[in-house]
């Protein structure tokens, strides 16, 4: 269904011309950091979910290769690759088969990533799950991470989250970016008129009350963002049915008992998000990357996911802050 608002389609081309400028901006990274050939992905065996350089640093050497590349937020690891870290650097590497995490510090640097044995961890649905978040993230396109500037200006607020798909029943939260000191009005719209209205919101952030009335599963709606002062914005979002978000909940709990305990949740949460974000509720992802920020803002990944997310969201501006921030915590590279 196409949308109704022309400012969203604006804001839309707005954010593809960006995406396509970060391309041309990360030109000069792709030498160092080369996207996998089609198909490649079947070989990942591990993936870097967590990075912390402190006065260190972390490469990776592929097997076969003399050369060596410094690691970066979701990098796929393939059999005979080795990490290698120095001083109190240290990475979080997730396996595949079920064989959870390892951390790479100086006590076990260098570690060389082994392939599972055959048939290691095929029979459990959480693992199978487990799986297809580590693929999902090791498509994400590293041709992104590159150069991308900084904050800067002020700039009119913009809805981020939900954005023109799909959340789960339990997790409508409104979010736009903004001034906390400027004051909002906000219009949830359904096929048969207004449905929930408030004006004067001092924030940024709304999650729809339990005492509003009940949405519809399987309905268009249209949330409607009301600037003081710049023009209305206006996104739609669809509640899943209860079927489908039940599916969703039990195969986040199968993926709950395979998920590894690392030394930070951070990993955890990179892999949830990585299978909702697959699962199209990009909405559902970017929340729970959002709320693991606000207690890590240093780790990197998540700044990284954060801006992948945005990119799919159509959020170019913010997807380039987000990438930049991960770069900067990772020394500028």
């Amino acid at each position: 269904m196409a949308r109704d608002s022309g400012e969203v389609s604006t804001m839309d081309a707005i954010g593809r011309t960006l995406v396509r400028w970060c391309l041309i901006l990360a030109l000069p990274v792709l030498a160092w950091h080369p996207i996998p050939a089609a198909g490649a992905e079947r070989d990942v065996v591990g993936m870097i979910t967590e990075i912390h350089l402190g006065r260190g640093q972390v490469e990776v050497g592929s097997a076969g290769a003399q050369r060596w590349r410094p690691a970066t937020p979701l990098l796929t690891l393939r059999a005979g690759d080795t990490v290698e870290t120095t001083a109190d650097a240290w990475v979080v590497i997730v396996l595949s088969g079920g064989r959870g995490t390892v951390k790479v510090d100086e006590a076990t640097s260098p570690f060389v990533v082994t392939a599972p044995a055959p048939g290691q961890g095929r029979f459990h649905k959480g693992l199978s799950i487990l799986e297809a978040s580590i693929t999902f993230l090791s498509t994400t396109p590293r041709e992104l991470f590159g150069n991308l500037g900084s904050r800067g200006g002020v700039r009119p607020p913009v809805i981020l989250t939900p954005r023109n798909g799909p959340v789960l029943p339990e997790s409508l939260v409104f979010e736009w970016r903004g001034s906390r000191s400027s004051q909002y009005g906000v219009r949830i719209v359904g096929p048969d008129g207004p449905v929930f209205e408030r004006a004067n919101l001092a924030a940024t952030r709304l999650a729809y009350p339990k005492d509003a009335p009940p949405l519809t599963s399987g309905v268009r709606y249209t949330f409607r963002l009301q600037p003081a002062w710049h023009p209305p914005q206006e996104v739609w979002f669809e509640v899943i049915d209860a079927d489908h978000a039940q599916a969703i909940r039990q195969d986040l709990r199968d993926l709950e008992e395979v998920l590894p305990s690392g030394p930070s949740p951070a990993t955890a949460v990179i892999l949830r998000a990585g299978f909702l974000a697959r699962s199209g509720l990009l909405h559902d992802a970017r929340l729970r990357v959002a709320e693991a920020l606000a207690r890590q803002p240093e780790e990197p990944t998540l700044h990284f996911l954060l801006g992948e997310l945005s990119a799919r969201q159509g959020l170019g501006r913010e997807a380039m802050e987000s990438f930049a921030e991960a770069r900067y915590l990772l020394g500028g590279r």
